[in-house]
């Protein structure tokens, strides 16, 4: 059960981050299956499915075979008594199958195998061997293995083969019309899992760089196969993928020329290596050893982390274990602790479709960026296992280091773009960078401000001085009461708050505001408070809409500051007051993305020190599986919230 809080318990000292298993010849490989009562293809979450399996070797083109290198793959396993189930990850572009009528019929003729699989050898594909060796000390020569070929559509090519008498280069005899099709099914799709490079936290924008995996599940089942699950099992795992522009590439009639040319040039991948230059899957050595593990094994190579699968509908899922040999140099993984909501997570969830895949939130851990845990692995001169820290997310400094502020480095901020596993703050475990990464005295949730403090402290910074000044502040969220309590703190001569909700508005008070409104209040009460001349300085801190930014052009005197700090959900504003802003000759600023190595080294040091208070901001608390409650108790801003927090263990 994927809310079965006690299995799930993670802790420092039982917790095992296991390094990814190195690829090898098949006689030291060995592949492990975990027991499920039933199979996953039936599963709400298939992949999910797998999350405790550990994953096998990475998928690598043999060395001394020919041509360039292959995508990344992984496979994951489970049995049971019915079928083994097998998982593949695959890493890049992937190609869509060929039609069969796009192929000449007298080419297609040609492909001696069953008519309704002869194009799956024309794909891109993932493959499965199968053996059960004969007892005793038989030779394998002229034993039967069953060979799977499953293209990214789901379709399998499937064959009965002997095993070769020759040496590595040969092949025994194949029996296509065994009648495979009764012992497989298959499930696949294309899923935001594992690895991301860029990614885009403007809803509605797609990211750069990779995004999804093409994910391929297959259901293998013993009894066609005549296997007996009590005794020794070997099974090869391969890739076939076309090399760069390689593939059909868009030709309508593929001629007997195509198809030679594309079978010639697939580049072939294995999660073992046999240490020679034959390319052929059909020999024994190239089947490793498969271990069925028992029903009460305790192998979990999971933790949970939330995910959004729909609108409006936040899951708790078990999520594979991210891998730091994966990772770059200075990578940490972090076992968050405290978690909370921010409002710039809310058009994601509360929209009424899903937006374009993006790193940024459509992932395990989902977009929670403001966290607190403790180190568990490290890659860091700077961080050892056991460090408290304020961690952001890969998800989140993909998001940053991409948009090249002025403050990205190439030679110091490129390594954050590398194409690494990528999680949400929103996970038990998750990837982290040093770059991105803060010591705390002590792991508590009060610390969690110090996320939303250092995205202000470059606000403020791009402010300038407010001293005497009168600055009003639109939006009184979690960052607009941290925005009055700091323009109180550098004692600005006036601060006006506005919102339309009550509780808010006398929250602010308590915040350092001199008056707070409402929005249909505002104007009456700025004009009234600067005879009529309007604020020196006025922060937009709502966002998710377009006509704020405009009202506060009503707020500011002419030449004055405007500061947009509310995070837009479109790219491109369909009405925007420009001629006002140019009539008033209104200073019009933006601040989003602080300098990591700035400000929130410094928010972390304000909030440890007691010189910035972070009294009255956390409101709520729920525990990881009641993390959708959460989410719908600050969306509709139910019972006064101000700031939900996520306590992240499993037991909590």
């Amino acid at each position: 059960d994927q809310h079965d809080r006690s299995s799930a318990r993670l802790s420092l000292v039982s917790m095992e981050v296991s390094p990814a298993p190195q690829r090898r010849v098949a006689s030291q490989s060995k592949a492990q299956a975990l027991y499920t009562d039933s199979s996953p293809l039936q599963a709400e979450f298939p992949y999910h499915a797998f999350a405790r399996c550990p994953p096998t070797a990475l998928f690598g083109k043999p060395r001394l075979w020919p041509g360039p290198e292959s995508p990344c793959t992984t496979a994951r396993l489970l049995w049971n008594d019915v079928a083994l189930y097998v998982l593949w990850e695959c890493e890049g572009k992937t190609g869509a199958p060929v039609p069969p009528e796009s192929v000449e019929p007298s080419a297609l003729e040609s492909i001696k195998v069953q008519p309704d699989q002869r194009t799956v050898l024309l794909d891109e594909r993932v493959e499965i061997f199968i053996w059960q060796p004969h007892k005793g000390d038989a030779p394998p020569a002229g034993q039967a293995y069953f060979a799977f070929e499953v293209n990214f559509a789901g379709k399998s090519l499937t064959s009965k083969v002997c095993l070769g008498a020759d040496g590595p280069g040969s092949r025994g005899a194949f029996d296509f019309a065994w009648g495979g099709d009764a012992a497989y099914s298959s499930w696949t799709a294309e899923l935001a899992v594992g690895w991301g490079a860029q990614a885009s936290p403007i809803p509605g924008e797609s990211s750069h760089g990779p995004v999804v995996k093409r994910i391929v599940i297959g259901e293998f089942k013993w009894e066609p196969m005549g296997f007996d699950v009590a005794r020794d099992i070997r099974v090869g795992l391969h890739r076939a993928s076309y090399p760069e522009g390689g593939g059909s590439r868009g030709v309508q009639n593929l001629s007997q020329k195509d198809i030679d040319r594309i079978q010639s040039e697939f580049v072939w991948s294995s999660w073992v290596d046999p240490g020679d230059d034959v390319v052929n899957f059909h020999r024994a050595d190239l089947f490793g050893h498969l271990e069925l593990l028992p029903r009460d094994s305790k192998s979990d190579n999971s933790c949970l982390a939330a995910r959004l699968v729909a609108p409006k509908k936040l899951c708790v899922v078990r999520s594979p274990l991210p891998s730091l040999d994966e990772c770059p140099a200075g990578s940490v993984l972090v076992q968050a602790k405290y978690t909370s909501v921010c409002g710039s997570d809310m058009p994601y969830f509360k929209n009424d479709k899903l937006f374009p895949n993006s790193c940024y939130w459509d992932r395990d851990g989902f977009c929670g960026h403001e966290v607190v845990g403790i180190i568990v692995a490290s890659k860091s001169d700077q961080f050892n296992i056991g460090d408290p820290v304020m961690a952001l997310p890969s998800s989140y400094f993909k998001a940053h280091a991409g948009s090249k502020q002025e403050w990205y480095r190439d030679d110091i901020h490129g390594v954050l773009l590398e194409n690494f596993p990528v999680r949400g703050a929103f996970s038990q475990i998750y990837t982290s960078h040093q770059l991105y990464c803060y010591k705390l005295k002590a792991c508590e949730p009060d610390m969690l401000a110090a996320q939303a403090l250092g995205t202000v402290l470059r606000l403020a910074r791009k402010l300038g001085p407010v001293l005497g000044k009168t600055v009003v502040v639109v939006g009184l969220g979690q960052n607009g009461l941290i925005v009055t309590r700091l323009m109180s703190q550098f004692c600005a001569g006036t601060i006006i708050t506005v919102d339309p909700l009550e509780y808010r508005r006398k929250l602010a008070l308590d915040f350092g505001a001199d008056t707070a409104v409402s929005p249909s209040e505002a104007l009456a009460a700025i004009q009234a408070a600067t005879g009529g001349r309007g604020a020196d300085v006025v922060i937009e801190m709502v966002g998710h809409n377009q006509d704020s930014i405009n009202q506060c052009f009503d707020y500011v005197r002419c030449s004055g500051t405007v500061a947009a700090f509310g995070v837009p959900d479109d790219a491109v504003y369909d009405h925007f007051d420009y001629a006002k802003m140019f009539r008033k000759n209104i200073h019009l600023i933006s601040s989003v993305i602080p300098d990591p190595g700035v400000d929130f080294p410094q928010a972390v040091r304000l909030i440890e020190q007691g010189r910035f208070s972070t009294n009255g901001i956390f409101t709520h608390t729920v525990p990881l599986h009641d993390v959708a409650k959460g989410f719908e108790k600050a969306a509709t801003y139910a019972d006064n919230v101000v700031k939900l927090v996520v306590e992240m263990d499993a037991n909590a």
